[in-house]
């Protein structure tokens, strides 16, 4: 299922998104005073699962969407003297803590794929093929981000990752693609993470996200973001086990790294937030 051994620098990540206020007013060419939701609500009107009754806020088209944040955990093997070991980073752009005005899509977009391009990491997401590799692409040729090093594509596989082809390159692992086939039977995020003993999502789900923003709340955006790339870590974890990619000492000593890792997040006052994912985590 997973035919390589696991890489040395790892990276998983997830995207959040809301409608496109400024771009529905260009594509519309609403008045200037238009409202964001209104704004919003001319996007939705536009697509055709559109209904008043039953589906008054349909999924848009990934290019009507602005991405408001992007969250990752990158995992790295380091050897030192006293041998190997796994050390982590939670991060996100926009990095916590954040006010409303410090958003600039295309600064999020560039930063997260030049640090892409420059590292080389292997990328891990979640429906990631489907929806945030594509969102990433669309939005950010909107935004006249460029991103020479994220897009480089060897000549040959062994030459280093292509981001782009999934068949003979593992440099972007899409997770759900590796047991489910059958698009009625794909379990979400947080079904499988609450299945396999994994917090999953705490006090926010996707379809809250437009509110939180149109709110003025970024900080909850970010925090359940943060939560999601948690999330998809750690049922990569249970799927690299299952694969026989990590001992069962390994899986284990992993876990327990990770919990210690969590521990000393919860005590910057940014990450503070941390300790409800803990909580619904026992040991």
């Amino acid at each position: 299922m997973l035919k390589n051994d696991i890489p040395e620098l790892c990276l998983y990540f997830d995207l959040e998104w809301v409608p496109d206020a400024e771009g529905a007013r260009r594509f519309f060419d609403l008045p200037a005073e238009t409202t964001e939701l209104d704004a919003m609500q001319a996007l939705w009107e536009h697509s055709p699962q559109y209904n008043a009754e039953t589906n008054p806020r349909p999924f848009l088209k990934y290019m009507f969407s602005k991405v408001v944040s992007i969250a990752f955990l990158a995992r790295r093997v380091v050897y030192r003297d006293e041998g190997r070991s796994i050390e982590f980073r939670l991060g996100s752009f926009p990095e916590l803590p954040v006010e409303m005005g410090e958003v600039s899509e295309a600064e999020i977009i560039e930063k997260f794929l030049h640090s892409v391009g420059l590292r080389k990491p292997q990328l891990v997401g979640y429906n990631s093929v489907e929806s945030d590799l594509q969102v990433l692409i669309q939005r950010g040729m909107i935004n006249e981000v460029t991103a020479p090093g994220f897009n480089k594509r060897p000549d040959k596989p062994w030459e280093g990752y292509d981001y782009f082809d999934g068949r003979n390159s593992e440099g972007h692992l899409d997770i759900l693609k590796r047991f489910s086939f059958d698009r009625s039977m794909q379990p979400k995020l947080d079904e499988l993470a609450k299945f396999c003993g994994f917090p999953g999502k705490i006090d926010v789900h996707g379809d809250q996200v437009t509110d939180l923003w149109l709110a003025g709340d970024l900080r909850s955006i970010i925090e359940y973001n943060l939560t999601d790339a948690l999330n998809t870590y750690l049922v990569w974890l249970r799927l690299a086990y299952f694969c026989g990619k990590l001992t069962g000492e390994d899986y284990f000593e992993e876990l327990e790294a990770f919990r210690a890792f969590l521990a000393a997040e919860i005590a910057k006052p940014e990450k503070a937030f941390l300790q409800t994912f803990v909580d619904k985590w026992p040991d």
